[in-house]
């Protein structure tokens, strides 16, 4: 019998609750929408999308569970429940959660159709966010802080007729009000109250204060309905956020050519290697690239002076770690993009590098190299123009803004 070797695997050493986070947070990233990444951009999507909305990922819905959360794990706390217990204590109050918000009819509810059998419970998508946002004050996994939560419940402060914290013993979380009389009992919504508002807002300003969810969360009047963050017509911003915008404009802008040319590829080798019926497919992605060329026509200026300064780009994105192979796939995407934007879509040394670049990213999972692989394909169009998680920052800017913030 031959032994099963995959064609690519993860591994890390599980030194600290950092590092096992970061590991954890790139699992769940992989499962969102609108990370399917075939051209290996995703990291570079990533690192703008942490420097403007951080503490936010694609599977949350609203800003309260930042609120919520503490209130259950504070309630453990309290009970000393012990380690072999926490998990499934955990989860019977976070189901028990999802009935109170499912009776409340509140719109954005996580397990609304699932309930108690969700696979991943809200505590695992918001757990990093609640360090982001300044909630969560230790470094500690789930894991690591079930074994402790015990311990920790013989250290909680008195508390004021208000709810207040009187002694600053419990360092894990943030001193946030207390929850409602029945809370996990009675029907409950999103709509946050203006001192858990301000618990949040204070937060995230203080922590990260020249991201752009901190900065508009000062303007809660601030017009938010568009379709990109850098189309928000607020006041003049801070020269670095202004910067990363600017930088993050141009990526997403530019970015969305390769894709709509790899969907375009696809649907022609499906159609020759396997008779499918793509044109459709493919006449819907090339009219898509007809508007991206105009598009990059109408910016051609400011985006071949962006080109050109490429290096700029990259030190913003030195603490990332991107790939090498990354940077030099981009800009000889980037470089044609600028240079000819019309014939970009039919350019034969574009449409070799995309297979080249998926062939060594998926080896032969690559679908334009390996016919098995495409005849895995869903015809599912891949790609889109980056918004850097927009509509759920646009939803909590909303519910801070309607809390008085």
């Amino acid at each position: 019998m031959t032994d099963y070797v995959p064609d690519s695997s993860l591994g890390w050493l599980d030194f600290d609750a950092a590092a096992s986070e970061r590991v954890a947070t790139l699992l769940r990233s992989l499962e969102e929408p609108g990370t399917l990444d075939v051209l290996g951009l995703g990291s570079i999507r990533d690192a703008f999308s942490d420097m403007l909305t951080p503490g936010t990922s694609t599977v949350q819905t609203r800003l309260r569970y930042l609120i919520f959360l503490p209130w259950i794990f504070q309630r453990l706390e309290v009970d000393r429940v012990p380690p072999t217990d926490f998990a499934r204590r955990l989860r019977d109050a976070e189901a028990r959660l999802i009935d109170c918000l499912r009776r409340g009819k509140a719109e954005g509810v996580i397990g609304s159709r699932a309930g108690r059998n969700l696979r991943r419970m809200p505590s695992d998508i918001y757990w990093g966010s609640m360090k982001a946002w300044g909630i969560r004050r230790l470094d500690l996994s789930i894991a690591e802080y079930g074994q402790r939560a015990a311990a920790l419940g013989r250290l909680q402060p008195e508390r004021d007729d208000d709810g207040y914290a009187t002694d600053p013993l419990a360092p894990m979380w943030a001193d946030i009000p207390a929850p409602p009389d029945r809370f996990l009992e009675s029907d409950i919504g999103f709509e946050l109250r203006p001192d858990e508002a301000q618990v949040l807002a204070d937060g995230i300003r203080r922590l990260h204060p020249h991201t752009l969810i901190a900065v508009l969360s000062g303007m809660p009047d601030v017009m938010i309905d568009v379709d990109y963050p850098w189309l928000v017509d607020a006041p003049e911003l801070p020269s670095r956020l202004a910067e990363v915008l600017h930088h993050a404009r141009c990526f997403s802008e530019l970015t969305h050519g390769p894709h709509l040319v790899y969907n375009v590829l696809a649907a022609r080798a499906a159609s020759k290697e396997l008779g499918w019926d793509t044109e459709s497919l493919e006449e819907n992605q090339t009219g898509r690239l007809v508007d991206w060329s105009r598009s990059v026509d109408n910016r051609h200026d400011t985006l071949l002076a962006w080109v050109d300064n490429a290096p700029e780009f990259w030190q913003m994105l030195t603490d990332y770690r991107i790939a090498r192979s990354t940077l030099h796939f981009w800009d000889q995407m980037a470089r044609r993009a600028v240079d000819d934007p019309t014939g970009f879509g039919e350019n034969q040394d574009v449409h070799r590098l995309i297979r080249e670049r998926e062939r060594r990213l998926k080896s032969k999972r690559a679908r334009l190299s390996h016919r098995a692989a495409l005849e895995d394909w869903t015809q599912t169009s891949t790609g889109g123009q980056l918004d850097y998680r927009w509509s759920i920052t646009k939803q909590y800017l909303k519910d801070l803004a309607e809390a008085g913030a």
